[in-house]
């Protein structure tokens, strides 16, 4: 489902632009929600710019994923031949996976910064804060996994034979 029908910027498909925003943003904001999880004296400086990185790069998946859905129906249309359309595979799935596990993760990092941040005021139980910090590792691991495995995909799907013509094989 498009929801915004993004699908150029300048007159170029916008999904080639706008999914290098979501995988640079997406495994950046899990790796530094991972760090400040771990390092006890980061978290007090870091908590709110990992949340706002990992709310960017929720934002950059959910643009790739709206704008790689027009583009997927374009090139459809466009290559007559089966071999063309069944190419996209399970990246269009892999892409919305990816989406779900960068809300995850943005939702995550904003329960560290609040913990971290109002705990106290809560009166909350020791093991509270830890278990939270534990938790968000979850969906910043997954985050990171299915960006990585929906990028290689993707670009299978657009490099795939590029090395074959380079080298003449």
């Amino acid at each position: 489902m498009v929801f915004l029908g993004i699908s150029n910027l300048a007159g170029l498909p916008a999904h080639p632009l706008l999914v290098h925003a979501a995988v640079v943003l997406v495994p950046l904001a899990a790796i530094a929600l991972a760090v400040t999880c771990w390092r006890t004296s980061w978290r007090k400086a870091y908590s709110l710019p990992v949340a706002l990185l990992a709310m960017a790069g929720a934002a950059a998946a959910f643009l790739a994923k709206e704008s790689g859905e027009p583009l997927e129906d374009a090139v459809k249309r466009a290559a007559q031949s089966e071999g063309v359309r069944a190419r996209f595979g399970d990246h269009p799935e892999q892409g919305d996976t990816a989406f779900v596990f960068a809300v995850l993760l943005a939702i995550a990092a904003i329960g560290v910064w609040a913990v971290d941040r109002y705990g106290s005021r809560f009166n909350l139980p020791k093991w509270a804060p830890m278990a939270t910090y534990g938790v968000a590792l979850v969906p910043a691991a997954l985050a990171l996994i299915t960006m990585i495995v929906a990028g290689h995909s993707g670009a299978q799907l657009v490099w795939k034979d590029v090395g074959s013509f380079a080298t003449g094989r």
